[in-house]
């Protein structure tokens, strides 16, 4: 994806001005479809980024997009136009985990489906024990000359052989962001997994036409499957085909920027090349920075915050911890939380005195000879 980015290096201009607000105004639609409709709602999980996170990819954004000079008035004609929406604020900034349930008619029972789908999310995290992990950030990169985006790669855990835990991308476990996506959507499809009915559209609906027919509500309805090779396709779930790295989409870790509207950008011919060069200067200088992976948030969003926002007005909205690793000893259960866990910066104080320390005696003179010692006393 990398190589292919620079391939676009440059956005050819609109030179009719008439026709450059015509379609400003058609891709200002597009992108607030869903909210001025105001019919329909997604459900998604994200991951939140931390301060120090979300001000290095602001300011790295920043750098970046500086050649374009950029501009919000839809009017201009000359410079580089990019919704103000499609700029995601610092404290918006997160990475996207799945797609639980794609753009659907809100009905009476919205709320109640929304608490039932969280409710399924939560079961996903402790019923496979998802703790804490760490994410690591790769490049930063321009995709399709459209979408700047943040890629970020696992950071998994190993033991050596003096038993240390090390945290690198050399760990021994199934990559913890890929296996987390796998067991949210068999958490949702799979009757097996979940121990309940699957929460999908196409299970509710169907669940729904038994009750019509007076029929008994039973648990043997199995999921759709994949259709072999030359059949025609069955309907496939939302959350499969929508959840990046589930199906045919692809499974990267991101955190989007910012989207350029390409149709639409300037009435002048933009070049690329040297966003290209600036983006891989941020990812020279930011690369390896991690960041905590603990907190899941969970969204209901009508399309307030365009495409790739759905923090903004949320009509439904909740926080969710992962697991707290424990470890079982003879004295009980103890929380292990490794390198995850907030430090106490009075036990680990290196250089300078400690806050909290103690002062005591002085043992000056304890363990000198005893002639040194009476020699002192006739002086």
């Amino acid at each position: 994806k990398a190589r292919e980015a620079h391939e676009y290096d440059l956005v050819p201009g609109v030179r009719s001005y008439t026709r450059l607000r015509r379609r400003r105004e058609a891709e200002m639609k597009r992108i607030m479809k869903y909210h001025i409709e105001n019919t329909k709602s997604q459900r998604t999980v994200v991951v939140m980024c931390d301060d120090d996170t979300s001000e290095m990819l602001r300011k790295a954004r920043t750098d970046i997009l500086d050649p374009l000079d950029l501009t919000y008035d839809q009017a201009a004609f000359n410079g580089a136009w990019v919704p103000n929406i499609n700029i995601i604020p610092q404290q918006h900034l997160h990475v996207t985990v799945a797609s639980v349930w794609w753009w659907h008619t809100r009905r009476n029972n919205n709320r109640e489906l929304t608490e039932e789908t969280a409710a399924r999310f939560r079961q996903a995290l402790v019923m496979e024990f998802h703790h804490a992990f760490q994410i690591e950030l790769e490049r930063i990169v321009l995709l399709g000359g459209r979408t700047l985006v943040a890629l970020w790669r696992c950071i998994g855990e190993r033991k050596n052989k003096d038993g240390m835990i090390i945290y690198d991308r050399h760990g021994e476990e199934t990559d913890p962001f890929i296996k987390l996506r796998r067991d949210i959507v068999k958490c949702f499809t799979d009757e097996e997994t979940s121990g309940k009915q699957p929460l999908t559209y196409a299970h509710r609906k169907e669940s729904f036409a038994k009750m019509q027919r007076n029929d008994t509500l039973t648990k043997d309805t199995p999921p759709p499957k994949v259709p072999p090779p030359g059949s025609a396709a069955e309907r496939k779930h939302s959350i499969e085909l929508k959840t990046p790295g589930m199906e045919s989409g692809d499974g990267f870790i991101h955190t989007t920027l910012a989207r350029l509207p390409l149709g639409c950008l300037s009435g002048k011919d933009i070049e690329l090349d040297p966003i290209h060069r600036l983006c891989r200067e941020a990812t020279a200088t930011y690369c390896g920075h991690r960041m905590v992976v603990s907190k899941f948030r969970f969204l209901e969003t009508t399309g307030a915050g365009g495409e790739s926002n759905p923090c903004v007005q949320p009509i439904f909205d909740e926080t969710i911890d992962a697991p707290i690793r424990v470890d079982y000893t003879d004295a009980g259960i103890v929380e292990n939380r490794d390198l995850h866990a907030a430090k106490n910066p009075e036990r680990c104080s290196t250089i300078g005195a400690m806050p909290s320390a103690v002062e005591r005696a002085t043992v000056d003179g304890l363990f000198d000879a005893p002639s040194a010692v009476e020699e002192n006393d006739d002086e």
